[in-house]
C-alpha cells in the first residue's frame, strides 16, 4: 500500500505552490492538501484572502486576533479547543496563566456578541465546561 503525503501551506505562497502543486501532478500524479480559502456554513461565510466574516449575509467586523482564531476553529467544527491550544495559536505561548486566560475568555466573548445569529441563538461558539471552546453549526 502507497503512502500518501499530506503537506499545508501558507496562503501568502499559494499563487507558486498552485503552479508547482500542477506540475507535480502531472509528472507523478502526487495529490497535495490545500486548505480552502472560503468556509460556508448556513448562515456563516468567512473569506480568509479577504480576512472577511458574514452572518447571516451581514458583514461581521473582527480584530486581527478574533478572525484568526475564528478560522482555525471554523475549519473544524465540532472539535474542541482548549485553553493552551487558543492559548499557542493567539500569543505562540502554551503557558496559560490567569492573565492569558481572561484575554482568551474575554475574545471568546466578543466573538460571541459578534457572531449572534438571532437574539435566541447561543451562536457559533460554544463552551465546554473545565476544557474550553468548541465551533458548532446548528
Amino acid at each position: 500500500m502507497k503512502k500518501q503525503m499530506v503537506i499545508e501551506f501558507p496562503e501568502e505562497r499559494m499563487p507558486e505552490i498552485c503552479s508547482i502543486k500542477r506540475k507535480l501532478q502531472a509528472l507523478e500524479g502526487v495529490k497535495i492538501f490545500m486548505e480552502p480559502q472560503q468556509i460556508r456554513y448556513p448562515g456563516f461565510f468567512l473569506d480568509m484572502l479577504q480576512r472577511k466574516v458574514m452572518v447571516e449575509e451581514k458583514e461581521v467586523l473582527l480584530t486581527a486576533r478574533e478572525f484568526d482564531i475564528l478560522t482555525v476553529m471554523a475549519r473544524h467544527p465540532g472539535r474542541v479547543y482548549t485553553y493552551a491550544q487558543i492559548c499557542r495559536m493567539i500569543y505562540g505561548e502554551t503557558d496559560v496563566g490567569e492573565e492569558t486566560y481572561n484575554n482568551i475568555y474575554c475574545l471568546i466573548g466578543s466573538l460571541r456578541k459578534k457572531l449572534v445569529r438571532r437574539l435566541q441563538d447561543s451562536g457559533y461558539l460554544h463552551t465546554v465546561h473545565g476544557v474550553g471552546y468548541r465551533f458548532e453549526i446548528n
